[in-house]
């Protein structure tokens, strides 16, 4: 033997151990061994394992042949198993053999027991050798069939070929991508998927590479059986064989159509407006950029019109945001057909529009393309069932004249386009000297009213409006004033605008009348006369559709009375949009609170319109009492003004009133009240007391005192 065999003997009787043992020895067998003679014992011993082959007897006292044979056969072990006995009838031998047992011995022929030995070891070498195989192949069976469900599952493809290129395999993504079947392809070489997209050269480095290091990868297009051109990803190995060389060769790809489709629709997404499919502003500049740099090279001119629709918001709130988007989609289309180049529009912002102007011959050409943009986009246009007239404002600036680059172009543009923004509408100007400047304070105006409120920077004062009758106090304005810690003092006349471009002029508004509310309730706690407040009101926040509810929550957070509030509304604001106005008034007015119409005269003075609001209150505007001493015309509106209030059963103020002969003038047409600095400028809410008791008195021809006294 090779090495020494390692016996485990169940035995009961020491003697008879030794007798077997020498026997093998005698025999030529080089061996250890252990005797057991118990169930526990036995199972000690095969704990310890390492043993070559168990011989047996028959009968222990309290355990048998039948139970050690159990023992060891619930190891799983090949272990020879051989009943050597002194007393074993052949029946009871065949049913061991049956259970198990390889041979039986009786101990008075021990000469047989080396032969059987032997014989048992090599057999039981000869199963664990088959057992190992069996088991290698089950595993490769079962690694086989893992890798056939892998490949079979996978989202790539797989095709393998010979070194010829033949096609011996491919796996179902492979059919479902080319649209191929397994048997169409079974032996045909994989060119039959060429998409002709790429020429012989690519093939040959594709090959040459393969062949020299074994594998490629790359991006190819290939054609489909229905002939539809796709992208893929594909990777090509050479699988070699024992040999070390090359037997076939697998490639695995995947399908990039979707992947390419997303890229493409990120892309258009990432550089185009999603409403109209315009070049976005970020594309745009890109484009400007190539053009400045080429007109640079060519010492050329290029041109940047920016555009906005007048009064979108009015529309939008109206008649609806899909109406609105309707609106935009429309004004995209006539500016589009106004250039010889469609592509060089885009979209700036919610209602701008951006033109480039790459090639022209002078200033009159740009603006006689303006002129056709501005009156393309004016035409009618029926919207929601509604014919709607729009119209826009345009800022034009010009390479290399007003800038030098893409973004400062387009900031001059912007620029050039803010002094027509408001009120100027359908109208186009060119960036001028200076323009810059007042863009930048635009822009650091804005930047700090949107902190204002919430540093506490803006505070209202009170200008009273006299009544002509007693010379009395009843009513007093709130004028809003800002002093900025960057800015200094800012004037309404600028930072309001401002407020209304950029949306701040909602937030400002519920300021004002928070606050004008709040200092009414404090002055009534002080015992002053009751007095009312009037406050302004924008088109932004009239539009909004929820000024009534403000006034509401207002007046009862306070506890204020309607009657001590008025609000104050322009002809503009009114009438840019009639009916939604006229509603809000109405509700406003059924509250309690008085509407008064501000700077009565520089609108629509239309008869017809006012008659359809719920006002109490006409204010002649300033202009016309300007007028009073130099224009007669100017009496005559005046007159007709007051005229026209009392047939409407309105008060009249007028305000503006600096000089006494204008006071006289208004007095004598019948107005029920003045305002101004003759009479008082705007103060600090506690001020107001004494005001109040300086006008308490009137005097012969109706002179307040106080106006005396002040000098």
């Amino acid at each position: 033997m090779n090495r020494p065999l390692k016996l485990l003997l169940v035995e009961d009787h020491d003697p008879d151990a030794q007798l077997i043992v020498r026997h093998l020895e005698h025999s030529g067998m080089e061996l250890s061994a252990l005797r057991v003679d118990s169930a526990d014992a036995l199972r000690a011993a095969l704990d310890e394992g390492g043993w070559s082959a168990v011989l047996c007897d028959y009968a222990l006292p309290g355990f048998g042949a039948d139970e050690a044979l159990a023992l060891v056969r619930a190891r799983g072990d090949e272990l020879p198993f051989i009943v050597v006995s002194g007393t074993i009838s052949s029946t009871q031998a065949t049913a061991l053999m049956e259970l198990g047992a390889h041979d039986y011995v009786l101990k008075d022929d021990l000469v047989r027991l080396g032969p059987a030995l032997v014989r048992e070891l090599r057999e039981a070498a000869e199963r664990r050798a088959r057992r190992i195989a069996e088991n290698d192949l089950r595993r490769k069976k079962a690694r086989l069939r893992l890798w056939n469900q892998v490949v079979e599952s996978l989202d790539e493809g797989i095709v393998v070929t010979d070194l010829e290129g033949n096609i011996v395999d491919c796996n179902p993504s492979f059919e479902r991508i080319t649209g191929y079947a397994r048997e169409e392809v079974m032996g045909r070489n994989p060119r039959l998927l060429k998409s002709a997209r790429h020429d012989g050269a690519y093939y040959e480095t594709l090959w040459h590479t393969l062949i020299t290091t074994g594998s490629w990868s790359g991006e190819i297009w290939n054609r489909r059986k229905n002939g539809e051109i796709y992208p893929e990803a594909l990777t090509i190995n050479s699988v070699r064989g024992p040999d070390g060389l090359p037997q076939n060769y697998v490639a695995v790809f995947s399908d990039l159509s979707k992947q390419k489709q997303d890229e493409a629709q990120l892309d258009f997404l990432t550089h185009h407006d999603t409403l109209t499919g315009l070049p976005n502003r970020r594309l745009f500049k890109d484009r400007l950029a190539q053009a400045i740099e080429r007109a640079r090279s060519r010492r050329s001119q290029t041109a940047v019109l920016l555009l906005d629709v007048d009064r979108f918001k009015r529309i939008n709130d109206s008649l609806g945001q899909a109406a609105g988007d309707a609106l935009l989609k429309i004004v995209a289309g006539r500016i589009r057909r106004c250039l010889e180049q469609p592509g060089n529009l885009a979209r700036h912002g919610s209602d701008e529009f951006l033109v480039m102007l790459p090639e022209f011959e002078d200033a009159d050409a740009i603006a006689a393309i303006a002129h056709a943009i501005l009156e393309e986009v004016s035409r009618p246009v029926e919207l929601a069932d509604t014919r709607v007239v729009v119209s826009a404002s345009m800022g034009i600036a010009v390479f290399p004249d007003d800038a030098q680059d893409a973004e400062s172009l387009l900031e001059c543009a912007e620029a050039a386009r803010a002094p027509i923004r408001h009120g100027n509408h359908n109208r186009m100007h060119f960036f001028t000297s200076g323009m810059d400047a007042k863009a930048r304070r635009w822009m650091a105006v804005e930047s700090e009213l949107r902190h204002a409120i919430e540093r506490e920077e803006l505070q209202l004062h009170y200008q009273p409006l006299v009544c002509v009758r007693d010379g009395r106090i009843r009513t007093v304005e709130a004028l809003v004033r800002w002093n900025s810690p960057s800015l200094g003092w800012v004037s309404p006349a600028e930072f309001i605008p401002v407020a209304e471009d950029s949306g701040l002029i909602l937030a400002l508004g519920d300021w004002v009348l928070e606050t004008a509310c709040r200092q009414v309730c404090a002055w009534n706690d002080t015992g002053l006369p009751p007095v009312r407040v009037a406050v302004n009101v924008s088109a932004h926040q009239i539009a909004s559709g929820h000024l009534p509810e403000r006034i509401r929550d207002t007046l009862q957070r306070n506890g204020l009375s309607p009657e001590q509030l008025e609000i104050e509304l322009t002809e503009s604001t009114m009438m840019a949009d009639t009916e939604h106005s006229a509603a809000q008034v109405a509700r406003i007015s059924r509250m309690g609170v008085s509407v008064a119409l501000d700077d009565f005269g520089t609108g629509y003075s239309s008869l017809a319109y006012l008659s359809r609001f719920a006002l109490s209150k006409l204010k002649i505007d300033r202009s016309f009492v300007n007028g009073l001493t130099e224009d007669p015309k100017s009496q005559v509106l005046v007159d007709a003004t007051v005229g026209l209030a009392r047939a409407l059963g309105l008060r009249v103020v007028a305000e503006g009133v600096e000089t006494e002969a204008q006071r006289e003038l208004l007095m004598a047409a019948g107005c029920d009240a003045l305002q101004g600095y003759l009479l008082s400028r705007p103060v600090a809410p506690a001020a107001l007391g004494s005001l109040i008791h300086r006008f308490a008195h009137w005097e012969a021809y109706g002179r307040p005192r106080a106006v005396a006294s002040a000098g």
